[in-house]
């Protein structure tokens, strides 16, 4: 796989070798991956490719796919904390009544 510079430079000399290069990459990444990821691969890339061209400039696309990483963030984040929160059925099956949290760590 070339490097950063590599590409870097290949994309300045050669736009179109560039562009076909990364989708050769993109493909093989995706390819390698469990049967089981490969069509949410697909569909993610087919999404960052969809604002990729529908952006005015390079700029606006990274701003774009950052803000589509941001929010992806927020939502594993919101996911975790409800994973971590006692449920609601927890609470009625204790009368209302929340456990204790403890922890591994003790204060003298």
């Amino acid at each position: 796989m070339p490097n950063f510079d590599e590409l870097k430079d290949l994309a300045q000399r050669d736009p179109e070798a560039f562009e076909k290069l990364r989708e050769e990459l993109i493909d093989d990444s995706i390819c390698s991956s469990s049967k089981r990821l490969q069509r949410r691969l697909r569909g993610l890339q087919f999404t960052i490719e969809a604002r990729r061209r529908v952006a005015r400039s390079p700029m606006k696309a990274l701003l774009d796919l950052q803000g589509m990483m941001y929010d992806s963030v927020l939502s594993l984040q919101q996911v975790v904390r409800r994973k971590k929160e006692p449920s609601e059925s927890t609470v009625r099956k204790n009368n209302g009544v929340l456990p204790f949290r403890t922890s591994n760590s003790s204060k003298d």
